[in-house]
């Protein structure tokens, strides 16, 4: 459960980013360039209560293993 910073109120999760005119979306990389370490694609999370979202990964393991 995400909690909203500005209000407390409980988050509604399973949205997504897609970039306009794309239908790929984003994803986490660590590094730079196109042979960057693709991580995880994002997760979002909105308020019902003032539209506030939240950007998050599920899949903490993944991030630990690219140190």
């Amino acid at each position: 459960m995400r909690i909203c910073r500005q209000c407390q109120c409980e988050m509604l999760k399973g949205f997504d980013i897609k970039v306009e005119g794309a239908a790929y979306g984003i994803k986490i990389a660590k590094g730079t360039g196109i042979f960057a370490n693709r991580i995880e694609k994002p997760k979002v999370a909105i308020c019902p209560k003032c539209g506030e979202i939240s950007l998050y990964v599920e899949n903490i393991d993944e991030i630990s293993e690219n140190k």
